[in-house]
């Protein structure tokens, strides 16, 4: 493998997401998996999580000025998180999940920016829209409801689905984004590699096609109440209902060559979701983008290597948007 054009980040402590998924065949496992996920989350988790660990206390400090907002638009609720002045930083959670996955880098960057991470249509607690039924769609949701929070530009980030949608909006609406942050996401058609549905995932292998590391998962991970996993149960209907039979694949309407802002590419190399390929082929596809990959990290890098993906982060806008860091 020719790794010489990475910036490459070995022997990292990692940890994972762990979005709640069940399949049609098996749903009394899929509640097995919840329960079972809290209680070692509750009664294990916090124990570890708020400890004196010098190395994960920047990664781990709970602060309690984030707000979980909402607002209507068109009749239907959205929510999203908060926290932080000056100019937006705007986080779009991956399938599945609600903004609360973007937590450790909301606690990080709200000191220098306005971090928002809405939950997006039919997500954690916005509303289901009934004419938006497909990826593509929620982009322009998303320009409607930054016209209400008064986001005339910003940096946009996202993982997985978010990053798809992230990216959409950024060729629909370049004038809106400065930077582009996106953490493994498909942007391009790769036949010969093949993407994983989550959704299609036998219970017995979940952890291991999504987790690197369970235990270090269950320490850090932001979703710990059994609303988050009604949330997250929610969010896996709603991630069905967008994918249809098409499954996971790039926006067909975007225009690649539209997303001429500086663009940070953030890949897990053990994705096994959306392959590192996918990131190799998206930096040489998008005029200004830099690829930085970790090892030992899977689909969600914001979750299993909060401290890196953070400062790489801000080490990325430093030097190409000094002007706003």
């Amino acid at each position: 493998m020719d790794r010489r054009n990475e910036r490459s980040f070995a022997h990292i402590f990692h940890f994972h997401r762990f979005t709640l998924f069940t399949t049609p065949k098996c749903p009394h496992l899929y509640n097995i998996h919840i329960f079972s996920f809290l209680q070692s989350s509750l009664l294990f988790g916090r124990r570890q999580v708020y400890n004196n660990d010098s190395l994960y206390k920047e990664a781990t400090t709970i602060t309690t000025d984030i707000i979980r907002q909402t607002s209507r638009w068109r009749g239907k609720g959205f929510s999203w998180f908060e926290s932080g002045q000056g100019y937006p930083l705007v986080f779009l959670h991956g399938g599945g999940g609600t903004g609360k996955a973007f937590w450790h880098q909301i606690q990080y960057f709200s000191p220098s920016f306005r971090v928002i991470a809405p939950d997006m249509p039919g997500f954690g607690q916005s509303e289901w829209i009934d004419d938006v039924t497909s990826v593509e769609h929620i982009p322009h949701v998303l320009q409607r409801w930054f016209e209400i929070l008064n986001i005339s530009q910003c940096i946009l980030g996202g993982n997985s689905m978010g990053g798809r949608v992230a990216l959409s909006f950024a060729a629909h609406y370049p004038h809106m984004v400065s930077a582009l942050i996106i953490l493994d996401s498909v942007g391009v058609n790769l036949p010969g590699v093949p993407i994983i549905n989550p959704l299609t995932l036998p219970p017995d292998q979940f952890m291991s096609g999504l987790v690197h590391d369970p235990q270090r998962y269950r320490e850090f991970t932001p979703y710990r109440t059994l609303d988050d996993a009604k949330e997250l149960n929610r969010g896996r209907q709603s991630f069905a209902k967008y994918l249809g039979s098409q499954g996971i694949v790039p926006d067909p309407d975007q225009n690649l060559n539209q997303i001429t802002m500086p663009t940070l590419l953030i890949w897990g190399r053990e994705d096994r979701i959306i392959p590192l390929e996918y990131g190799k082929a998206l930096e040489k596809a998008l005029p200004d983008a830099e690829l930085v990959v970790f090892d030992g990290v899977g689909h969600l890098p914001h979750i299993e290597a909060p401290q890196l993906t953070n400062r790489s982060i801000a080490h990325f806008l430093e030097r190409r948007l000094p002007q706003v860091f």
